[in-house]
């Protein structure tokens, strides 16, 4: 079955892996052990002419954590408004603030930028102290810049703890009682894939291996309502982080010989990944959390124990990070 990637909806564009936290829910396993490769001109041009090619004139732009090289991070606002793509807003986890970097929010407005989204989570403050995030956010409130708190349910529960230092999550279950971590995808959206499977996995049942294999092809790799160009200009189909599609091959239909892993899933789903596996002496696991864990592992071994490097199996780094 022939795949290609639709009408790109919306989406954004990751300028760096590198981060200040190394949060236990991360998707794309962020740390400051990453590389701190940030995006380059070049790749931003040519990630903005796909854009635009498959109708999408509106990005966000996060990272890792885009502000740890402010000026690169300019340079990439420019570019990108450039080309006539709006900038909807950037993520940051607020760890570089402090009131010497006012000037810093002056300069993404003389830039276009209007609007900053502020992680709140008690993920996020195992690394960030909230006194960073109050404060960051109350100087945006004072320079006009909109805040976007992802998200402001978290905000009483980060209140209870001294805000000038970090708390683990430890400390929130001991104060808001066992079951705590694993009530927190229901107060708001993670994506059962990256380090968060590692970590739910501790929290929910899993389901035993046979039943995994019965899933069906993974059509999200199309879902193009939250998608990502990364620093090195691959895209990330369906939020599959470790997944990747170079740029100039989106709009095209996905060649299986470059791309079988990708074409794999979407026709046979993980267990036709799985089936590729076995070929190679992979081992799996007795039960799984959901297919994506199943599909991490078999991923994970074709780059660490196999010493894989492909196109559609990047960033390797990514590998290691999880």
């Amino acid at each position: 079955m022939s795949l290609s990637i639709p009408y790109l909806v919306s989406g954004g564009i990751i300028t760096n892996y590198s981060c200040s936290s190394r949060c236990r829910h991360c998707l794309y396993g962020c740390s400051p052990q990453r590389d701190r490769t940030y995006i380059h001109a070049d790749t931003i041009n040519t990630v903005c002419a796909v854009l635009l090619k498959n109708g999408c004139t509106s990005v966000h732009v996060g990272g890792g954590e885009p502000f740890l090289q402010i000026e690169k991070l300019l340079e990439a606002i420019d570019i990108i408004t450039s080309h006539g793509i709006d900038i909807e807003y950037i993520e940051t986890n607020a760890s570089w603030y402090n009131n010497n970097k006012k000037h810093i929010l002056r300069n993404l407005t003389e830039h276009g930028v209007h609007t900053l989204l502020i992680s709140i989570s008690p993920f996020h403050n195992e690394f960030v102290p909230f006194s960073k995030t109050k404060e960051l956010i109350a100087t945006c409130n004072d320079s006009g810049i909109h805040v976007f708190p992802w998200v402001m349910d978290f905000y009483k529960d980060l209140s209870v703890f001294d805000s000038s230092c970090t708390h683990s999550l430890e400390e929130y279950e001991s104060y808001f009682g066992k079951g705590y971590v694993a009530s927190i995808p229901g107060r708001y959206w993670i994506h059962y894939g990256g380090r968060a499977l590692k970590l739910f996995k501790g929290y929910y049942r899993t389901k035993p291996l046979e039943e995994i294999l019965a899933s069906p092809p993974c059509r999200e790799i199309t879902n193009t309502s939250h998608f990502h160009f990364d620093v090195y200009g691959n895209y990330i189909p369906g939020l599959c982080s470790g997944l990747a599609i170079q740029a100039d091959d989106i709009g095209k239909e996905i060649d299986s010989i470059t791309y079988p892993f990708i074409t794999t899933l979407y026709s046979e789903g993980v267990a036709g990944l799985y089936r590729l596996a076995q070929q190679e002496g992979f081992v799996a696991a007795s039960s799984y959390l959901n297919k994506c864990d199943l599909c991490l592992h078999i991923r994970t071994f074709f780059v660490t124990q196999k010493k894989m490097n492909t196109p559609e199996l990047q960033p390797v780094e990514f590998y290691y990070n999880t």
